[in-house]
Order: structure tokens, then sequence, then C-alpha cells
């Protein structure tokens, strides 16, 4: 009893300090605390210190499925060895055996499975992973993430809560072959390094960290993480007074969203990010 007090007085602090939710754009009052990266990313007593969140009721419930199917999805893509532990190994089989049981369309199709055995133009005597076709309900976990992780690290970095008036890009892809080019090029661009871990365990491994950097006077905030060695997250915020410059075409074609919400940008939404004070490329 006295131990179920001492987590609620915690719990209460926390919201003390940080009142607002920061995924709806500051809206509503937090009442929970959210894990970004969630849990379910990590084995059990794995998930890193100091990436928790205030959160309303509904941005919190709203994301467990996505939270689940996106942490077996993480685990389960990491090509590194060391974070095949035995608790790693629990962890995702009590991920899988839930999602069999209660999403088994979201679970990866075996009969697609085949062999890789190069990385760029080595080819290499055996394979070195195996690679599978994921479901198109991966999609929607993917974009949960981006989005939550997206909003959680600004928060981290600047004490700000994201609003309706941002907006901002998040995408992910798996650090193979020629998709290292660009996970140097972002890093080389983002100054500041957080490496998630715990105190409480010693041989903690490679299982989280991104890189980041934010321009105060622009509100212009980029960052890249990474789950492990399998799955690489990179997002751009804009703030309400900056743009993208007509010469990125790149970003400027790709699908921005509003932050503070859950709502897609418009088309049209592109037109706005030209000709303002401050524009980046």
């Amino acid at each position: 009893m006295m131990r179920a007090t001492r987590r609620l007085s915690k719990t209460k602090r926390f919201l003390l300090d940080h009142p607002y939710c920061c995924f709806c754009g500051g809206a509503e009052l937090a009442t929970t605390i959210d894990h970004v990266p969630p849990k379910a990313c990590f084995p059990e007593g794995h998930s890193p210190e100091e990436f928790e969140f205030p959160a309303c009721e509904q941005c919190n419930g709203e994301s467990r499925r996505d939270d689940q199917l996106f942490g077996f999805y993480a685990q389960l893509l990491d090509f590194n060895e060391s974070n095949r532990t035995p608790a790693d190994v629990a962890k995702i089989t009590k991920l899988r055996d839930s999602i069999s049981h209660n999403f088994p369309d979201a679970l990866p199709d075996a009969s697609t499975a085949r062999p890789v055995y190069n990385v760029g133009s080595v080819i290499t005597p055996s394979p070195l992973a195996i690679e599978v076709r994921t479901p198109s309900l991966f999609r929607e976990p993917i974009e949960t993430l981006e989005r939550k992780l997206t909003h959680a690290l600004y928060y981290r970095e600047t004490g700000r809560a994201l609003s309706k008036t941002h907006s901002f890009l998040s995408e992910f892809y798996q650090p193979q072959g020629s998709s290292d080019v660009l996970t140097k090029y972002l890093v080389g661009l983002l100054p500041d390094k957080t490496i998630g871990g715990r105190s409480n365990v010693k041989n903690y491994g490679e299982r989280f960290g991104y890189r980041s950097g934010w321009k105060e006077v622009e509100d212009f905030f980029m960052y890249i993480a990474q789950f492990g060695k399998g799955l690489i997250v990179w997002g751009i915020v804009l703030g309400p007074n900056t743009k993208i410059s007509e010469s990125a075409n790149y970003l400027r074609a790709r699908p921005w969203r509003k932050a503070g919400c859950r709502e897609k940008v418009p088309e049209t939404w592109g037109e706005d990010f030209v000709d303002s004070p401050n524009t980046t490329d």
C-alpha cells in the first residue's frame, strides 16, 4: 500500500511540473505519463530513463495497439546481436504471442522470407540477414510512432509543446546499404547527441539514441533517432513563421502534417512553405 502511494506521489509531482499534454498541442490537461519510445520497444526493465512525457488520456490510450506493434518490429528488425539477450528474446516472444492472438494480420508473412547476402556491392558467403515483407498494417504504427516521437523529442529539447501552428515531417528507414549515406549526412548536421540508458542496468547495449538540433529564433527543429541497428526515424519541425525554400523539392513534396493533432496536411499546404522571412533548405 505504501509503495503504491509513493508511485502516485511521483506521478503527481511530474504532472504538476508538466500540466499539459505535449501530444495534442497543450490543449488538454495531462492526466497520465506516456513513455516515448514505448516500453514495448525494449526488454522488461530496459526502457530508457527520462523519456516520460505528460499526456492526456486520449493521446496515451489511443496508441496502445500501435505501441505494441511498433515495439515488436523494432526489436525483430534489430540486427545488433548484442541485443539478443534472453530478456530480448522473451519480450519479442511475448509480443508475438499477444499480436498473434489480437492482431494476426499484423504479423510478418514467413512465406516471403529470403536470405540477404550483400551490403551494397559487397557479396558475403553466408546470409547477413533474413528479409521478410512487412504487412500493410505496419504503416499505422509507424505513423503513430513518428508523430509521437517528433512531439516528445521537441518537448524534451525545447521545453515547449508543439501546437497546430507548427508542421512536421517524419519518416523511417532501415540503416542498410545506400541509406547509410543519409544517416551520415543527417548526423553531421545535428550537434546534440543523446543516448538512452538505465542507471540500474550495467550492460544496457545500443538500444535507443538520437541526435537533434534546434534554431530557437526560427523555431526549426530536426532529429534523427535510431532503434538498435534496425530502424531509423528522422523528423523536421517548422515553426509558424518558418518555411521551406522553393529549391528544396524533395522536402516540399513529402507528406507534411500539422503538429498538435492527428490531421494530415492538405495537398495545398506546400504552397504556404514559400516566401517567408525564415526559410530553410
